[in-house]
């Protein structure tokens, strides 16, 4: 009975250890498979990064070709000016998604009309996509109205030189006159003066319900705008602009109704609105006065020139010399 009983646990233990044996194998076995495939994925990792899909080609980039490079969003900038800043910029051969596009971006910022760039980057193939933030362009500068624009001037400032015009149709300007040039030295041109001509012309066109053609700025103490019409003389752009232009929904009606061509409605003083006719020798006040609503004042006024000539030696002492010789004036209607 001992005897058989060794027997039998002998062979459960040799059984015992067949199978110890072989989950070992199994073990190892798995340990192998393991570095195996390791090694196997890390090498093909390899192989895949290296696959030229994940690079830039330098030489398509440079060509501007639009499997490698798309531009989007400049209306005024052309592309070959951002293609040039692009060719300027040494990017590094490695993987898209390794590639630092900051210097790219920083570069293309250079040119005017742009106030941002994004560079996104795509992977597999290997592409850029240039999405581009632009100024918007409100007035174009010019010395008079017979030439043509030399430079822009956006919302904010900045001045867009001649290289980018004509600006596209789509664009909506004003033709602003300037020198470009005061007491010697470059015109100034900052975000807060762009800002009151645009709410002196956004006021004058919501009070005369007519599109300004132009803004004379030649002369900053003595303003001209060219309405559809009429032309305003509305001296210097001060505090009291808005309220000048106020002024306007009274007169056009007035300015209808009167005989003769008018030379400019003039809305230099906060006290007094009247007309500049042309070739007229004698004009009648109250004609204009009958028209007028009883509670409007103050009231506009027709004047003769010699009335106009003593009303201008009381209340514009500043600008006797120009209003002498009437050269700004006829310099914007001959």
């Amino acid at each position: 009975m001992g005897l058989l009983y060794q027997k039998r646990r002998l062979k459960v233990n040799k059984i015992k250890r067949q199978i110890a044996a072989t989950r070992a194998n199994l073990q190892r076995m798995r340990i192998f498979l393991s570095l195996v495939m390791i090694i196997a994925i890390c090498y093909g990792g390899i192989k895949i990064l290296k696959l030229p899909q994940w690079y830039i080609d330098s030489a398509k980039l440079s060509a501007a070709d639009s499997s490698v490079i798309k531009i989007q969003g400049n209306v005024i900038t052309p592309d070959y000016k951002i293609i040039n800043m692009i060719r300027q910029t040494q990017l590094p051969y490695t993987q898209i998604f390794r590639l630092n596009t900051k210097e790219l971006e920083k570069n293309i910022s250079q040119l005017q009309p742009i106030k941002k760039v994004y560079v996104r980057r795509f992977w597999f193939p290997a592409r850029l996509t240039v999405a581009l933030d632009e100024r918007t362009p409100i007035f174009l500068l010019a010395p008079n109205l017979e030439s043509e624009p030399n430079s822009a001037l956006c919302t904010d400032g900045t001045l867009i030189d001649h290289d980018y015009l004509p600006l596209n149709p789509s664009i909506k300007t004003k033709k602003l006159l300037t020198y470009g040039v005061r007491d010697g030295f470059d015109e100034v041109w900052d975000k807060k003066r762009v800002e009151e001509i645009i709410k002196l012309v956004k006021a004058i066109e919501a009070y005369s319900g007519q599109e300004v053609q132009y803004i004379d700025l030649r002369n900053n103490s003595d303003v001209y705008i060219m309405l559809k019409e009429y032309l305003i003389r509305f001296g210097e752009i001060n505090d009291t602009a808005l309220k000048r232009a106020k002024w306007i929904a009274s007169i056009l009606p007035q300015a209808r109704s009167v005989e003769g061509k008018i030379k400019y409605i003039d809305l230099r003083w906060d006290d007094s609105q009247y007309f500049r006719l042309e070739g007229a020798k004698e004009i009648k006040n109250d004609k204009i006065e009958k028209q007028k609503p009883k509670e409007m004042k103050p009231q506009a006024q027709e004047t003769t020139p010699k009335q106009e000539q003593i009303k201008e030696q009381n209340q514009e002492q500043k600008i006797q010399k120009e209003e002498q010789a009437h050269t700004h004036g006829d310099e914007i209607l001959d």
